[in-house]
């Protein structure tokens, strides 16, 4: 071989060695990617927070060990029977910037990984517990989740049977039906994604409740109140009714009308029908008892127009008078069709 033909067969030798280390180079960087964006805890995790921020929930929670068993929650010391009824797409807020915090290794194997986001503005963040399950072609390490990655919601509706979520009308009694029929106050569990708070409400037209937030940190329980109040449609429905049976009441041709609030004793002889009426009506304001709606001490005035005879010397006088009096509402309960039931508490 000659001389100049050794040379070039040398800088060849050494070029395509240079270009096989170069690919060699670029085939590591690319496993690498590869392996920190798919195969490491921190991808794991970030795929499934992803998942909800694209409001992809069959996505999410196919991932290894996301969608808890009951066996699962109870080992994780949550409620094994919560319900799944808000693990749906359509009610979930808008989430955008997720990022990896932190992941840490523990001296068990498990990571710990942190993830923060954006929900709806507000800023939230996500622990997770994961666990490596093996190795594609012995390099590359699949993971599962090493506790339930959701939490659960334990939601309270006081003073109304139901709550929305979503557009969604959703009744803590199909999620935990042994709660007493006539219950003023329900309660039930529900399985709630991490980083997607839920915007909890109710509007009726006897009670309202002002929106309340509902999160969950994974392996966590959280509390939630939606805490219905009466609208001004209640009370004047209330209200008109008092002041019905005080005019019923009124209609009563007796010193002390039967089953009402105010009444008189009088000595001397009546002449003729007492009449009644009602000067002013009690002022109706509803509060929550414990079983149901209730007023404090509401007070009045009747009118009462009568005519009697002294029984000491006979003469007659025509007697007109204001008498004051008292009473409450024990008990005022919304009926399923809408109407009202009241119970009145006399008080003389």
């Amino acid at each position: 071989m000659a001389v100049g033909d050794a040379h070039a067969h040398r800088r060849a030798v050494l070029l395509w060695s240079g270009v096989g280390i170069l690919l060699i180079v670029a085939f590591l960087a690319a496993l690498g990617a590869v392996q920190r964006a798919y195969y490491s805890p921190s991808g794991f995790v970030a795929a499934f927070a992803q998942s909800i921020a694209s409001h992809d929930v069959p996505t999410a929670l196919a991932m290894p060990g996301a969608d808890p068993t009951a066996s699962a929650l109870t080992a994780a010391r949550l409620p094994g029977d919560a319900s799944r009824e808000l693990l749906r797409s359509d009610i979930l807020p808008a989430v955008r910037d997720v990022a990896v915090a932190s992941d840490t290794a523990g001296a068990d194997g498990v990571h710990t990984v942190v993830v923060t986001a954006v929900a709806n503005g507000d800023p939230v963040s996500a622990t997770f517990r994961v666990r490596q399950t093996g190795a594609v072609l012995g390099i590359l390490p699949t993971w599962a989740f090493a506790s339930p990655p959701v939490g659960v919601a334990r939601i309270t509706v006081a003073h109304a049977s139901t709550f929305t979520v979503g557009g969604h009308t959703v009744s803590p009694r199909a999620a935990s039906p042994d709660q007493p029929a006539d219950a003023f106050t329900l309660s039930a569990d529900y399985l709630v994604l991490p980083l997607a708070p839920l915007e909890l409400r109710h509007d009726s037209r006897y009670v309202r409740a002002s929106p309340v937030t509902a999160s969950a940190s994974p392996g966590r329980i959280t509390e939630t109140t939606v805490d219905a109040q009466p609208t001004r449609a209640f009370t004047s429905a209330v209200q008109k009714q008092v002041d019905g049976f005080l005019d019923r009441c009124a209609e009563q041709h007796v010193l002390q009308p039967a089953g009402c609030p105010f009444g008189v004793e009088i000595d001397d002889r009546v002449q003729g029908d007492p009449s009644w009426s009602i000067d002013t009506y009690p002022d109706v304001r509803l509060q929550a008892g414990d079983a149901g709606w209730v007023t404090g001490r509401m007070v009045g005035v009747a009118h009462l127009d009568v005519t009697v005879q002294s029984l000491f010397d006979g003469t007659v006088t025509p007697r007109s008078d204001p008498e004051p009096f008292a009473m409450s509402l024990s008990s005022v309960t919304i009926r399923s069709d809408g109407s009202l039931d009241i119970v009145v508490a006399q008080e003389q």
